[in-house]
């Protein structure tokens, strides 16, 4: 129910608000840099690109990064586990490393 007067009011404030809104106008002196020379646009551009390039950049890095080392970890488990379950307990009942074996 709260999901659908959220909804509604989002919707309704977007239908009324949304037509009235105006353009965004820039600077003064942008706006008179941007007249006066044909390569600032472009520049603008790139500028804008480049920032959110090095974000995405970061941010994935960090994600793959994070992606990686969980992989890594899981795979250290699972090898743990299947050693062991392989292995067969010492003379004294005792795993390599000192562990003692699952009983079932």
């Amino acid at each position: 129910m709260l999901r659908r007067i959220v909804l509604a009011a989002l919707l309704l404030s977007v239908g009324v608000i949304g037509p009235m809104a105006q353009s965004a106008q820039a600077c003064p002196m942008c706006k008179v840099a941007n007249e006066q020379d044909s390569l600032l646009p472009a520049a603008y551009m790139y500028s804008i690109l480049f920032m959110m390039g090095m974000m995405f950049t970061i941010g994935g890095g960090i994600g793959f990064g994070m992606y990686l080392l969980g992989r890594k970890e899981n795979a250290a488990i699972e090898g743990w586990e299947q050693s062991a379950a392989d292995a067969e307990p010492g003379t004294d009942g005792m795993l390599p490393g000192g562990l003692q074996p699952a009983t079932t």
